[in-house]
């Protein structure tokens, strides 16, 4: 154990004297006032300077104050890191909330999807700006109807981590082009989930991206 300086032992000794110290701390300072002359004279001073005779009663009253008011801070410390903890995390958790729960569907243009045929199956690729958070598909009578959302995080946040001269376009793999006779794509404003088995009312929601037509003899 690294030996105590003096100036440690100085700030001490008024608390020493007054007995407001715990007894791990006395023997700490006893140990150290038996090997420093210099320390141990500044201690006799001290109490010499005590020229008021104290009760014992008031004595003890002091000491019991002061160890009251050591023990609140330290209460007041840990309840103020607490206290931080939890702010910080509802902060981290609010601004995940802000960036990943909201989403809107990433609008047809033209420019921005391709559909090609590879290996036999029928992929969607999407070439704009922002990236895509989630991808939804229903695969109806020989045909398919899907949509692209995006969140505050893909759209504002994900782009400025990548690097942009090796970013590949978004895939969506659909399904063999055996199964397959046409590809829509929309933003189903009733909701994908409820349109389930209504090709009908998706079709009008939609719009025509890709037939078998266009690549197959």
């Amino acid at each position: 154990m690294n030996k105590i300086s003096c100036n440690i032992i100085g700030d001490l000794l008024p608390l020493y004297v007054d007995g407001a110290v715990s007894e791990d701390t006395k023997k700490l300072v006893e140990e150290h006032l038996a090997e420093c002359e210099e320390c141990k004279k500044a201690a006799e001073e001290m109490r010499k300077e005590l020229v008021l005779p104290v009760h014992e009663t008031v004595r003890a009253a002091e000491t019991s104050f002061l160890q009251k008011m050591k023990k609140t801070w330290q209460k007041r410390r840990i309840r103020t890191a607490v206290i931080s903890v939890a702010v910080t995390a509802v902060v981290i958790l609010g601004s995940y909330m802000a960036l990943t729960f909201p989403q809107w569907v990433i609008p047809y243009e033209q420019e921005n999807f391709s559909v090609a045929v590879e290996d036999g199956q029928v992929c969607v690729y999407y070439t704009g700006e922002g990236g895509i958070n989630c991808s939804y598909g229903y695969d109806g009578e020989n045909e398919f109807f899907l949509y692209f959302t995006r969140n505050p995080w893909s759209a504002y946040v994900e782009p400025l981590l990548k690097d942009a001269e090796q970013e590949e376009p978004y895939r969506y793999q659909i399904d063999s082009v055996d199964r397959i006779s046409k590809v829509y794509y929309g933003e189903f404003s009733k909701g994908l989930d409820v349109l389930y088995g209504k090709e009908a009312e998706m079709a009008a929601q939609t719009e025509l991206i890709w037939t078998k037509d266009e690549v197959m003899p």
